[in-house]
């Protein structure tokens, strides 16, 4: 069973578990992934929130319905992934990291320096 923190929504986070599967590839392109039914019992969520996690990830196109096969994984999820978490990246993640750093003082060279360091 999956342990969710209180920080964003639980289907956000199963939609994160699914894009773990895909990046990790446990879910193997244009092959069938797990059910909401399946879904629902490894993860000891309700069904409801699984179907909303998975109606995000055929927004991003990134399963696809098969009639009377469910879902199965798009042959460019990989890419649709990355994409998804790099819009995420500049959207939310850098301005909460630019915020803090003004916060703390630091500047965008002391970061690229620490950054370089870690190398």
């Amino acid at each position: 069973m999956m342990e969710f923190s209180d920080s964003k929504p639980i289907w956000r986070q199963i939609a994160d578990y699914a894009f773990q599967q895909v990046i990790t590839g446990v879910w193997v392109p244009e092959e069938r992934v797990p059910s909401v039914r399946e879904l629902t019992a490894l993860l000891g969520v309700n069904s409801r929130t699984v179907l909303k996690a998975f109606e995000t990830l055929q927004d991003l196109g990134i399963i696809i319905p098969r009639r009377g096969m469910g879902f199965s994984l798009a042959a460019d999820a990989r890419e649709r992934v990355d994409a998804e978490r790099r819009r995420r990246f500049f959207s939310s993640t850098l301005p909460a990291l630019a915020a803090e750093m003004k916060l703390l003082g630091i500047s965008p060279e002391e970061l690229m320096e620490h950054l370089q360091s870690q190398d």
